[in-house]
């Protein structure tokens, strides 16, 4: 039977805890890059922007200039782990909210909004639709003019930061909820939700 001194035993558990350290915190890197582009690519779609490199660069350097602390973490570091996997999720949104400031300046967004206002005018026909439309959104309201053939009405509301339409059908007590706030809302919700960012490991 071997027998270890106290040296010996302290090396050997400080030794069994960094490697499995490492190997949780790898898979954690690659779990948070594999979201990272999956999220991206469901925000794209859904909003129908084109690639932005810019942003997959800025991420890259956040993930460079964070690295060496990641693999520094270790058993008994959860908190600080959250922290940082909190602090690159912020970072991901606020880059997302930045991308849509931009993105609302552009061609392809009053195609977007085109495309979702035709499919409205064909929904209500000849009804009387009141549109909510955010202030800072200064090409809605030209989009909106463009398209729709019913009577309409433009709200400018505070609720609404981003951009898009909440459309009110009130013969029929409908809306059609098609801001960016709330596809951002639901993005967001689900990559909280599904990410496993923030399970202790």
């Amino acid at each position: 039977m071997a027998y270890y001194n106290e040296d010996q035993l302290k090396k050997f558990f400080e030794d069994a805890i960094q490697k499995d350290a490492n190997k949780k915190i790898g898979q954690l890197t690659k779990e948070i890059n594999r979201l990272y582009q999956r999220e991206m690519k469901k925000i794209k779609d859904d909003l129908e922007m084109k690639a932005d490199l810019q942003l997959q660069k800025d991420m890259r350097d956040v993930r460079i200039e964070y690295q060496d602390q990641i693999n520094q973490i270790g058993a008994g570091f959860d908190e600080k782990l959250i922290k940082e996997r909190t602090f690159i999720v912020d970072i991901i949104f606020h880059n997302v909210l930045v991308r849509l400031g931009d993105y609302i300046q552009t061609e392809a967004y009053d195609q977007a909004m085109t495309e979702r206002l035709q499919a409205l005018q064909a929904f209500v026909k000849d009804k009387r639709v009141v549109f909510h439309v955010a202030t800072v959104d200064e090409r809605i309201a030209d989009v909106i003019e463009k398209t729709m053939t019913t009577a309409y009405e433009i709200v400018y509301s505070q609720d609404i930061h981003l951009g898009g339409f909440l459309a009110r059908i009130p013969s029929d007590s409908v809306e059609v909820d098609e801001t960016l706030d709330e596809k951002l809302r639901e993005r967001k919700a689900w990559f909280y939700q599904n990410s496993q960012l923030f399970t202790r490991i």
